[in-house]
């Protein structure tokens, strides 16, 4: 069986070894946990970014970077191949596991295949997948613009069922490098999670790709957020390869499109300020790819739908 915490351990020892390299600082906290900032103090960079999304996706795929144009600007944008979908981005790659701390306004969300191994208090995605992971060693990844606690790691570690000095925690803030690849990375995972909601059953997808538009820099955690938001509600595009019937795929691909929500057409960061900055008044259907394509393994049949929105790109990154 594969064991996406095995695979994504294979990352975390090179990130280990080659840590200066790499822009990134290492810290062992009081219960042994490691945790490895990527964003923080430690700036990272474009090597640190592609190993992070390895790691998030447990390790099941292929990460890259290609040129991306809009308008007079040349950006670029990280593309992902992914062998193992449900394993990679439904048991691992979604932000799914909350850990709400006394006093904090917002939740930390954990990715990373240690959410696979969570028997104390899965996070519902993973009902959508049977699969589940059974490893000595854990590791997550947390969006976030502090170091995290020890009595975080501790938590963490005993919900994964493995010892604090067998938990690795990646971090990294909204306004650095790393989180800005990262998140255009999941540009699949997005596309997977909005299949499931269809009703879709995500057992029947066998490989994926994509590919989502990487926002310029800001120092700034709130335009950060919503910068890197409009790379997949505006600039990503992923193409899923399923086992289905052309119709459903047809009417899939129609559904699981940003454009087809109500809330469509203006920046995040905008949409998210008339929600009182609370996530859950966002409609979900907004949560979607720019562009699909899906490709149909039994008749050989693609359905596409949606589109890049440049105009929104420009206006979310450029003014």
């Amino acid at each position: 069986m594969i064991s996406i915490n095995r695979e994504a351990m294979k990352i975390v020892r090179q990130i280990l070894a080659n840590a200066d390299a790499l822009g990134v600082g290492v810290q062992t906290l009081p219960n042994g946990t490691t945790v490895i900032d990527m964003g923080l103090e430690h700036k990272g960079g474009w090597r640190a970014a592609r190993l992070y999304t390895l790691v998030t996706i447990g390790g099941l795929g292929e990460v890259s970077y290609e040129p991306f144009t809009t308008g007079d600007h040349t950006l670029s944008a990280v593309r992902v191949m992914i062998d193992h979908p449900v394993e990679g981005c439904v048991a691992s790659q979604i932000a799914g596991w909350r850990l709400e701390e006394p006093g904090k306004e917002h939740a930390a969300i954990l990715a990373g295949p240690g959410r696979a191994l969570n028997r104390t208090n899965p996070d519902h995605y993973l009902d959508w997948v049977d699969y589940r992971d059974d490893h000595h060693e854990s590791v997550v990844a947390i969006q976030t613009s502090e170091m995290i606690p020890v009595g975080m790691a501790s938590e963490i570690a005993s919900s994964c069922r493995v010892e604090p000095t067998d938990l690795y925690v990646l971090v990294a803030p909204n306004r650095s490098l790393v989180c800005a690849v990262q998140v255009a990375a999941r540009i699949v995972e997005q596309t997977l999670h909005r299949m499931a909601e269809e009703g879709f059953d995500l057992e029947r997808v066998r490989f994926a790709t994509g590919f989502g538009v990487i926002p310029p820099l800001v120092d700034d955690d709130l335009l950060s957020m919503g910068r890197i938001n409009d790379s997949l509600l505006y600039g990503g595009k992923s193409t899923i390869f399923v086992e289905g019937t052309d119709e459903i795929c047809a009417s899939l691909a129609e559904r699981v499109v940003s454009e087809a929500s109500s809330a469509y057409g203006r920046p995040f960061v905008d949409i998210y300020e008339d929600a009182d900055r609370d996530f859950y008044n966002i409609p979900i259907d907004l949560h979607s790819p720019a562009e699909v394509e899906i490709n149909n393994l039994v008749t050989g049949n693609t359905f596409g739908a949606g589109r890049i929105n440049h105009r929104v790109l420009h206006e979310s990154f450029f003014t």
